[in-house]
């Protein structure tokens, strides 16, 4: 039954991912980690993401501005390690309660539409990029950082589904790196990742079909309300493991 769940979560996620542009970590992970451990869920989320931002990213490449998210992928490179590094030292609990935290702020902040100001200058987007570089290292959960940066910077919906997906993909691949030079990729996390490689295919397909066919705010809003649940759940689960 877990595995049937995880399979679900993983084609829930990958779905969001091909059909929004986003959402692909914050959707997955908080809903792994009430399955499986944190430190598990992290590594397969991270081949996870590596696969299907791949697949992506080729789909989207025409569309895509690497001087605009060359210095990005950089800051955020440097943050990789240490997010890693928070993963296998720090707390469960503790990882845990951020992870909720991340992912219910970010999804109440964004249902509230709050204004965001216009930045001009890439500069302020390296510290964007470093905090996110410290999610993806940590949880897989870098997108809220580059998001808030694209909207600040006013990215049309085809930037954010080419750029973003490019920087993620990116990210993910030190990530990886990290992860292997950590010792994180057990057989467990192997053997459950090359059983949902058809369900991996399986979103991506459904995303693309429907990317034109949807109202794609309607969409974000429905994925926003799930990721209030989803850190909810995550942070009462940890309140009741007191």
């Amino acid at each position: 039954m877990d595995n049937l769940f995880i399979s679900l979560i993983i084609l829930l996620g990958v779905f969001i991912q091909s059909l929004s542009g986003f959402g692909l970590g914050l959707a997955v992970m908080p809903l792994l980690t009430l399955i499986i451990d944190v430190r598990l869920a992290s590594p397969l989320m991270n081949l996870i993401a590596l696969l299907t931002l791949l697949i992506i990213s080729f789909y989207y490449r025409k569309k895509l501005e690497v001087r605009e998210i060359l210095g990005l992928i950089i800051a955020s490179s440097l943050a990789i390690p240490f997010g890693v590094y928070f993963l296998k030292n720090l707390n469960q609990t503790v990882m845990l309660m951020l992870l909720g935290m991340v992912v219910l702020g970010y999804a109440i902040y964004s249902l509230l539409e709050l204004p965001l100001p216009i930045i001009r200058s890439q500069k302020w987007g390296y510290g964007f990029a470093f905090f996110s570089g410290l999610l993806s290292g940590a949880y897989n959960t870098g997108g809220p950082p580059i998001v808030i940066y694209g909207s600040c910077c006013r990215w049309t919906p085809e930037q954010f589904k080419s750029n973003l997906n490019f920087f993620f993909f990116c990210n993910v691949i030190i990530v990886l790196i990290n992860h292997f030079l950590q010792d994180n990729f057990t057989p467990e996390v192997l053997q459950l990742f090359l059983r949902n490689i058809p369900i991996i295919f399986m979103g991506l397909v459904l995303g693309f079909f429907l990317s034109n066919r949807v109202n794609l705010l309607l969409f974000r809003k429905l994925v926003l309300i799930l990721l209030v649940m989803a850190g909810l759940q995550l942070l009462i689960k940890v309140f009741l493991s007191y």
